[in-house]
């Protein structure tokens, strides 16, 4: 009876200890988001490994150094402290979801395959996390996989416009632009506004052999983002296309 009361106040002694050190620890984690608001990334990784130092259990503080190390584009280390945070909490999708991410940012779509994987067994609705896992297929070369994948999605949630913009860009990837342009066309009936479907169906358009057409959309982008690069050069696109067309009028005329 008397080890079984010494067991118990030990245990009290612990959780009072280790709740101590949490409530210590929060403030410093509280800093740590305030700079990666401010994207002073260094300064946030010393503020969660010093929160890390005063409770080492601390997930809150594991996952925020390696959200800092993310965008710092240390991977490895983030992915050192993902694994740590993992062996605490075995069943957080969201450990798995950012392992996955930062092995796929490191060139390792097999590790980011594996652990996206396990994200999704622990959380099937992360639409972010089955994209993610498209996107790691695609870049093992494994094209029908992801194609397989964002299918899924969009039979899923039909209008989700970021599936439907990977599919189209794999499509244009693998040169099938007829069907990339049907996608984008899709996009568009969703949202009529959506920039980047101006810029895909106006690229496919173009490749394939309909450039009048591709000029609309390229001149619906370049008036939705007017100061972007990629407008500059839709610009000179176009300019060749007019100078082309203007050029084969003439060429007619003649003959």
């Amino acid at each position: 009876m008397g080890i079984k009361l010494e067991d118990k106040n030990k245990k009290e002694k612990f959780a009072k200890l280790t709740t101590s050190t949490a409530t210590v620890s929060c403030p410093i984690c509280d800093r740590g988001d305030k700079f990666m608001v401010k994207n002073q990334y260094r300064k946030a990784v010393d503020e969660y490994l010093t929160s890390i130092m005063v409770h080492r259990d601390n997930t809150r503080a594991i996952k925020g150094a390696a959200q800092a190390y993310k965008k710092m584009k240390k991977y490895e280390l983030a992915i050192k402290h993902l694994e740590n945070a993992k062996n605490i909490c075995s069943f957080d999708y969201e450990i798995y979801y950012e392992l996955g991410l930062n092995h796929l940012l490191n060139a390792n779509p097999c590790l980011a395959i594996k652990n996206l994987t396990k994200s999704l067994r622990l959380n099937k609705n992360n639409m972010n996390a089955q994209i993610q896992l498209a996107i790691s297929h695609e870049v093992a070369g494994e094209e029908e996989m992801a194609l397989a994948i964002y299918q899924k999605i969009i039979e899923e949630n039909p209008r989700a416009i970021n599936a439907y913009n990977h599919k189209a860009g794999l499509y244009m990837q693998m040169n099938e632009f007829e069907s990339a342009k049907e996608l984008f066309i899709q996009i568009l009936k969703i949202n009529p506004n959506y920039h980047r479907g101006y810029l895909g169906l106006g690229i496919c358009l173009d490749r394939l052999g309909q450039e009048k057409k591709a000029v609309r959309y390229y001149k619906k982008y370049i008036a939705a983002k007017p100061k972007s690069e990629t407008s500059y050069a839709l610009v000179n696109r176009v300019c060749e296309i007019y100078s082309k067309s203007e050029r084969t009028s003439r060429f007619l005329r003649i003959v």
